[in-house]
């Protein structure tokens, strides 16, 4: 067990005698491990060593005693009454007295430190809990930033080969039936050869839509800002819809790695949600830094949905949405999303640089 679970707080101790003390009726004090008295129903003993106590608890003497009529003359700042050693965790972290007679204040005594045990006991569980729960949600952490980051690395090198090494294959068979048809004497094989290079170009162009759509060059090359107007010009002409794009305060500056990832991974699933879902005619996007944060907003006039009952479903749209909300918080950002039925979506990411 830790150490900080076996030392009363002061302020946790106050709060159980207040309960006990009113509860009996009757005044009743915690001494901490040095025989200091932390907690009193008379709040002008806190901070006055308990003498009686004290001594017995630097002799390593700890069982119960009563304090007589002539402790309480010996002895200043005591009270007459009795005191239970308060045990946790088979050591001994203090005690807790209850004044009057033995005969009265000795059950008493018995019962509020069990009582106190008992909350100490409870309050250690409860911070293992937490503590395993802390320790589990880094864990996660750790284990899902690392699964990102392969993730874009794998992305990342697909993207190149299909880039640099598919995307030149396919040029060189275009060219090269550019060039066969023009040596072939007959038209209707010449037709043949310019469908076969129609459908190679094709081919190319969907290689390179691909290519993008896992990892743009642009991104890795120039930063965020330039990808993020790429990709929203490219969408707006596959999409006929109207984006209005805003960069503030943003030129061609670079960020960490991990951040724009991360913002432009949320550009594209946010992008690809309103196709699929909003119904939308124009989408709204803007990016913009402050001296401390970096934030993006996109707002669509499409359908919206319920909150909440998207909380509660587990479709293709409520996964993305989770998966942003799950980037943003690696990166130790704020992700909100509002929306309502008929009133459009919009979704508000504020990264800490």
């Amino acid at each position: 067990m830790d150490n900080e679970y076996q030392k009363l707080d002061a302020k946790f101790a106050q709060s159980l005698v207040d309960i006990v003390a009113a509860e009996l009726n009757k005044n009743v004090n915690i001494l901490d491990e040095r025989g200091v008295v932390i907690a009193s129903f008379s709040k002008e003993r806190i901070g006055q060593v308990h003498e009686p106590g004290a001594m017995m608890l630097k002799a390593g003497m700890i069982k119960e005693f009563y304090v007589t009529k002539d402790d309480e003359r010996r002895f200043s700042g005591v009270r007459t009454g009795f005191n239970m050693p308060i045990m946790f965790d088979h050591k001994c972290v203090g005690f807790i007295g209850v004044t009057g007679e033995r005969s009265t204040a000795e059950p008493y005594a018995r019962l509020a430190a069990r009582f106190v045990e008992a909350n100490l006991q409870s309050n250690a569980r409860q911070e293992k809990l937490v503590g395993a729960l802390k320790d589990k949600e880094e864990l996660r952490s750790v284990f899902l930033n690392k699964i990102i980051r392969v993730q874009e690395e794998e992305r990342k090198r697909i993207s190149r080969e299909l880039h640099d090494e598919t995307s030149q294959s396919l040029t060189s068979i275009i060219v090269g039936l550019r060039m066969l048809a023009e040596q072939v004497q007959s038209s209707g094989e010449r037709e043949k050869i310019l469908i076969m290079r129609d459908l190679a170009r094709t081919t190319l162009e969907a290689v390179h839509d691909m290519a993008v759509e896992l990892r743009p060059v642009l991104l890795d090359d120039l930063g965020l800002v330039a990808a993020a107007q790429k990709y929203i010009g490219n969408y707006s002409k596959q999409h006929t819809m109207i984006v209005h794009a805003e960069f503030n305060n943003l030129s061609r500056e670079r960020f960490a790695t991990e951040i724009e990832i991360t913002l432009y991974r949320i550009l594209q699933e946010a992008l690809t949600n309103i196709i699929k879902h909003a119904k939308a005619s124009e989408v709204w996007v803007s990016l913009y830094k402050t001296p401390t944060k970096l934030m993006l907003l996109i707002k669509d006039n499409g359908v919206g949905f319920n909150l909440n009952l998207f909380k509660n479903t587990h479709s293709r749209t409520s996964l993305g949405i989770y998966g942003m909300g799950e980037r943003v918080a690696l990166v130790e950002g704020i992700f909100d999303i509002k929306s309502a039925i008929d009133s459009g979506t919009e979704i508000f990411v504020e990264i800490p640089l």
